[in-house]
């Protein structure tokens, strides 16, 4: 009887904001899946190493993060295997607000150029990359700040409160800000 080999893993240092509050620590990802393949892919709970709890329960060796809990994922981006450079072929960058109810994650996602945000999240599941984000708590929550910067974010939509285009667009090439009065769809 031959045992299978067990594939060959990479390390990916991660925080993670939980209902719990920020989670630290490393996952073990086989060494060609993406980080965000491997979040959305995976079993119900997910193994992390070198874990540090929030709320000073302090450091274990090793914990078991309840997948769907993960509201934020920010890992090393280095090591996740996500491409950080935005604006590429077929997609453009399009800069959103994304409010959970432990506070609000400005940055940039990636989807069809000439497609609304709202076509987008019309098929949207399981985790958004989010790109050049900047994560700002509430003022009445406690999960605290988190790392910064951050240059890559997986968002777990099931979690998201809502998502909002930003005011000021970084991105390029869509058609524009969703239409909101009657005024706006008139033909001149």
């Amino acid at each position: 009887m031959t045992v299978p080999t067990p594939p060959a893993l990479r390390t990916v240092a991660t925080s993670c904001l939980t209902e719990a509050g920020w989670i630290r620590g490393t996952f073990h990802v086989p060494l060609q899946q993406s980080f965000s393949d491997y979040l959305q892919n995976t079993g119900a709970f997910l193994p992390m190493t070198d874990v540090v709890l929030p709320r000073g329960f302090g450091a274990r060796p090793f914990f078991a993060v309840q997948r769907d809990d993960i509201r934020l994922a920010v890992p090393n981006p280095s090591e996740a295997n996500i491409e950080t450079i935005t604006g590429r072929g077929f997609t453009s960058p399009w800069s959103v607000s994304c409010l959970l109810a432990d506070g609000l994650l400005d940055g940039q996602i990636d989807f069809l150029t000439n497609q609304r945000l709202s076509d987008h999240l019309r098929i949207a599941r399981g985790y958004l990359v989010v790109r050049e984000a900047a994560w700002q708590p509430a003022a009445d929550g406690d999960a605290g700040p988190g790392p910064d910067p951050c240059p890559v974010v997986l968002v777990n939509v099931a979690r998201l409160v809502g998502i909002a285009e930003a005011v000021t667009q970084r991105g390029h090439g869509h058609p524009g800000r969703y239409h909101t009065t009657a005024a706006d769809y008139e033909i001149g």
